[in-house]
């Protein structure tokens, strides 16, 4: 019995030791108009606190902002950074953390990066010293535009998990992109599975036809179980052994 009242003691001790107290009759309160303001909160150092605001507009394509405020004062101000100006508004505040010794890491994840009709979101951080100061920059660039002559794989699940509209979605996605890349040297090939694999129509299919689209004309839904696994690794070996005897075949050189 002593020793079971001893291990209560011992442990309710321990517990207050990992408490912490909220001063909840002269809180600290800091505002500031920027849209979203408080969506992410870090202490940072011993008497600040940075705040982020997504959704504030500060300059043309330029959406986000950072504020240190102080306890001491009760008072915010903006954090400048230098912000290049491929970072079409990335929402900067979006997401905060701070690390020791006193490093603040804050992003921006939503970079809108547009290549050509396309735009696609990356993101972008920056590394501020104790002082406030911009450190570093990640990425230190921005990703290129893919090139426009690439190859593309379409793998389709065909089992009878999938219904007969949904499968009709999926081919209905492939004739769009396929559509949409006409004019360009991309080439297709499309390869369905289900508890077997079964390919389509590979790239010398799509390049040696006149009509490309017709290749999915005869395209049927395989039913049965799904092996999604063994069709990513089937779909990866096909592509590669595909891709390598091609490169062989415009090699003298090259053996088999």
């Amino acid at each position: 019995m002593s020793c079971t009242w001893t291990a209560f003691l011992l442990l309710k001790v321990f517990v207050s030791c990992l408490g912490f107290n909220l001063d909840a009759e002269k809180p600290t309160r800091f505002h500031m108009d920027g849209a979203e303001f408080g969506h992410s909160v870090v202490q940072y150092g011993g008497s600040w606190v940075v705040v982020g605001a997504p959704k504030e507009i500060k300059a043309t394509n330029q959406i986000g902002g950072l504020y240190k405020c102080g306890y001491q004062t009760g008072m915010c101000e903006s954090i400048s950074l230098q912000v290049p100006p491929e970072a079409v508004n990335m929402s900067l505040g979006l997401s905060l953390t701070a690390t020791n010794p006193s490093w603040l890491l804050a992003c921006g994840p939503t970079v809108h990066h547009i290549c050509r009709e396309n735009t696609y979101l990356t993101g972008l951080c920056f590394l501020l010293d104790s002082s406030f100061r911009q450190n570093q920059n990640f990425p230190a660039a921005q990703q290129e535009c893919p090139r426009q002559d690439q190859d593309i794989v379409f793998l389709i699940d065909g089992s009878g998990s999938i219904t007969y509209t949904d499968f009709g979605k999926m081919l209905a996605f492939v004739k769009a992109v396929m559509s949409q890349l006409q004019q360009s040297s991309t080439r297709f090939s499309l390869m369905q599975f289900s508890h077997t694999f079964w390919i389509h129509f590979t790239f010398n299919d799509f390049i040696s036809t006149s009509s490309p689209l017709s290749l999915l004309d005869s395209v049927n839904q395989l039913r049965g179980s799904t092996r999604t696994a063994s069709a990513i690794k089937h779909v990866i070996a096909v592509h590669h052994s595909k891709r390598s005897s091609e490169r062989c075949h415009e090699d003298p050189h090259c053996h088999h």
